[in-house]
This record gives structure tokens, C-alpha cells and sequence, in this order.
């Protein structure tokens, strides 16, 4: 109010629950850039005259209606995104999502389409909350009258796309990864408004969050986010692509071609952390500012079958081997081995197995007695068999089965591993029905995973 960009009631009061009709916000937004040019409504004419006049010389998406019950978010995001360089044909949904990526708008309840609530009417404390945003954006003005060809944000080119959620989407050429759209550095909210929300946000050994989305399994990414910023990237699934031409199911001589040797080791600080890729299972590279590694599949020709991206700095920081033993991290990494089990069944057209809560007691109890007593075998220190464990823990089945691995660093390093050892493999490939999983810390080995499968 004390800018001149809203005006209070005659009483004195602000009324932020009160509706805003469409010429209301138009004079809002343009009154908060009094450079724009405009001029005094001519005699006769309305008080918005000159407000809807600049729209029109500029392609803004207008509905010409004084009703503020016939306004709503979603008009203002289409009218927010093309006062930015976007097109005036732009959809409602495309419209929130650009606002939601250049955090012009951070929606009513979540940083999702759905969450931002484009049907709801607007209020006047929306309103300003809206320029207030676009005066704390140093990179967005409304185009003036004298340079209407200047988008307020750069853009790729004269006849951009409606989305841009990311620098991915801006320089495609330039990010290290990019994994359904996203790359390193982008931010929480271009994440959110490409993928929406995922179904849980899990802890990582490097102590960011994953943003776990395995709603489709043919499209499993992990997206690690710290701040508000995305630190780490995973996919074992045909969604990524990186800036030398590497996608999923290329073969590992296309790799070294484009990327040369892999590293050896990577310094942190005063310490120098070696790299064992086993059976040339994986290859780490540093490139574009993050930390590049790729999994191989040993039984389809070392085809490329997932990737991790980790941010530089992300990595450096990162100076520990073997995360700080946590129970949140461990279940962290049960939930994480099951969905990119199922992720590995998938992309060879087999069915997802059903998570069993039976199934993973027996295994982290497993897991937790090998930690405990210093061993690593299926058969415990008391002579039972997985079977018997199952069984003891009241699981019927007609065929089961186990996996057990320890010393990886994490639950995608496990994965990979079983996947790339032939009776593992034949374990997670199997039509059982049921799998658990239980992840357990300590012991000489440091974390300790066991899986069981079995079909009831």
C-alpha cells in the first residue's frame, strides 16, 4: 500500500480476504513497474482503459471481465507467464508450472499444479503476495512499450516452448546429466513442477533427501535434493541422457570413447579414497562439476543400465567411506532395494514383486545378527537356514529364496551388485511373488543387506 500499488479500503482496512477481479490485478501488476509507459485514461473512458490497452500491445492473455468471481489463479499465472516472454496461447497447467520453476509463485499447499490451485478466486492478500514475488525476482519486469521484443527471462530462442522448468530444459547441452528433464543445480521447485510430488523424500548417505518417485517403475529416478537445490541424481530406467550422447543401453566401449579411463581414486581433503569397480561393474568420471558414474550390466554385453550423478561439492564434503549408522538411513535403504528391484524387473518386462512386512523382519533381523556377530553367510551362527527363519517367523510359501550382500556403500551400489551376480540375479528375476528386505549397520563390514523372496 505505502508503494502506491494497492489501495486500501475508505476505512482504513486492507480486506486481504476480499476477491480481485482481472482489471484489479492487471492495475496491481503494473503499477508495481511505473516505468512501463502507460498514460491517463482519455475523458469518458474506464479507469482500466489504459491497463488493458498495454496487455493488448503486448499479447497478454485477457479475459475482459470486470466479475471477480469470473477471475482465478490460473488466469493470473497465464497472465504472469506471458508478461515473462511466454506465449499468450500458454496453457493453465504449462503457466503454473513456469511460475512454480522461476519461483514466482510457491502455491496454497504444495509446489505442484494441483497444489497451487489455479480454479481457486483470487484475494487481495494472494495478489500481493504474487507482485511481491515478481518484485523480489531480479530477472523478471513486464515488457515495456518501447522494448515489447525483450522477454523478461532469456530464453533459448524467438519461439521458446510454454515449459521452462529448469537450466536442463534451457541448456540441455550443458548439464553433466539430465534425468527426466532435471539436471544438477536446478531447483526444488522445477523438480516439483516437472515430476510433482514424490511418493516419500529419503534420507541419503550424504545426508540430502532423495526424492523417491516409483509410481512407475519403467521410470524410476531418486532426485537428491539439499537446500533447495538438486545435489544428486539417480536413475536405473530409460529417462536420462547425458551432455556427450550416453544413454541408457549404451555399451561400455561408447562410454570410454566419450569419457576416456574412468578415475582411479577422488581426493577429499587430506584423503584419498580409492576406487574398486569389481569386474569393471561401474565407471566413475568427473565431469561438469559432478561426480558421473555408470552401471553396467554384465550379462546384457556391459550395456549401461543405471546411472548416479553427484554434485562436486556434494562428493568433496562427503568425507566418510561408510555413512553414520542410522535406523532412519537403514529403512531407508530396505524401501530404496525394493524399488529398484522392481525397477530391474521392469525393464525386462517382468512383474513387480509386493513389499512383505513377514518377509522383511526376518531379513533385518538377519541383517542385524550378522552385524552382531561378526559373519557373513545364510546360514546363522545357530545352524538356521533362511527357510528356517521364514518359517519361524510364521511365512508359508511353496518356493523362497535369499540374498544377502555387505560392505556396499548403498542401497543402489547393493542393487547393482546383486544384479551383476548370476545366482542374485536368478533370485530378483524369478516369479516369486513376495520380497522383504532388511538392512542392519556395524559388524567389520559396516552395513549388512539381506532380501528375502518367496511366493506363498
Amino acid at each position: 500500500m505505502k508503494e502506491g500499488i494497492v489501495d486500501g479500503y475508505p476505512d482504513g482496512t486492507f480486506r486481504p480476504d476480499q476477491t480481485v477481479s482481472e482489471p484489479e490485478f492487471l492495475s496491481m501488476l503494473l503499477r508495481a513497474y511505473p516505468d512501463n509507459g502507460l498514460t491517463a485514461p482519455s475523458a469518458g473512458e474506464a479507469w482500466y482503459a489504459p491497463y488493458y490497452r498495454y496487455a493488448d500491445a503486448h499479447d497478454w492473455p485477457v479475459l475482459r471481465s470486470k466479475d471477480p468471481q469470473e477471475y482465478n489463479r490460473g488466469s493470473v499465472a497465464c497472465l504472469i507467464a506471458a508478461s515473462s516472454g511466454q506465449k499468450a496461447s500458454i496453457t493453465v497447467n504449462d503457466a503454473v508450472k513456469y511460475l512454480l520453476a522461476h519461483t514466482l509463485a510457491q502455491g496454497k499447499t504444495s509446489a505442484t499444479v494441483e497444489g497451487y490451485a489455479p480454479a481457486d478466486k483470487l484475494s487481495r492478500a494472494e495478489a500481493v503476495t504474487f507482485i511481491r514475488n515478481l518484485k523480489n525476482n531480479p530477472s523478471y519486469r513486464p515488457m515495456a512499450a518501447d522494448d515489447s521484443a525483450v522477454p523478461a527471462f532469456k530464453t533459448v530462442s524467438s519461439n521458446p516452448p510454454t515449459e521452462l522448468l529448469s537450466s536442463a530444459a534451457l541448456n540441455p547441452s550443458q548439464a553433466a546429466l539430465t534425468v527426466k528433464g532435471i539436471a544438477i543445480g536446478d531447483s526444488a521447485a522445477s523438480v516439483l513442477a516437472k515430476l510433482g510430488e514424490p511418493a516419500r523424500k529419503d534420507p541419503s548417505e550424504y545426508g540430502f533427501d532423495w526424492y523417491i518417485y516409483n509410481q512407475n517403475y519403467n521410470e524410476y529416478v531418486q532426485v537428491g535434493i539439499r537446500g533447495d537445490k538438486v545435489v544428486g541424481l539417480y536413475s536405473p530406467s530409460d529417462t536420462w541422457s547425458t551432455n556427450k550422447g550416453i544413454k541408457d543401453g549404451a555399451g561400455e566401449q561408447d562410454v570410454q570413447k566419450q569419457y576416456g579411463n574412468p578415475l582411479t581414486s577422488i581426493l577429499k581433503g587430506k584423503t584419498r579414497f580409492k576406487l574398486n569397480y569389481g569386474k569393471d561393474e561401474y565407471a566413475t568420471y568427473e565431469t561438469d562439476g559432478a561426480y558421473v558414474t555408470f552401471f553396467y550390466d554384465l550379462f546384457r554385453n556391459h550395456v549401461v543400465t543405471g546411472v548416479q550423478a553427484i554434485e562436486k561439492t556434494t562428493e568433496q564434503e562427503h568425507a566418510a567411506f561408510y555413512p553414520e549408522a542410522s535406523d532412519t538411513l537403514a529403512r531407508a535403504f530396505e524401501l530404496e532395494v525394493f524399488d529398484m528391484a522392481n525397477a530391474g524387473r521392469a525393464k525386462l518386462g517382468l512383474s513387480a514383486f509386493a513389499w512383505d512386512d513377514a518377509a522383511a523382519k526376518t531379513a533385518r533381523s538377519h541383517s542385524q545378527d550378522m552385524a552382531d556377530q561378526s559373519y557373513f553367510d545364510h546360514a546363522d551362527k545357530s545352524g538356521q537356514s533362511p527357510f528356517d527363519r521364514m518359517s519361524g517367523n510364521g511365512i508359508r510359501y511353496h518356493a523362497a529364496a535369499e540374498n544377502i550382500a555387505a560392505g556396499q556403500t548403498s542401497a543402489i551400489f547393493a542393487h547393482h551388485g546383486w544384479m551383476n551376480s548370476e545366482g542374485h540375479r536368478k533370485n530378483l528375476l524369478s516369479p516369486f511373488a513376495r520380497l522383504g528386505v532388511g538392512v542392519a549397520f556395524g559388524g567389520p563390514l559396516h552395513i549388512y543387506y539381506t532380501q528375502n523372496f518367496y511366493t506363498p
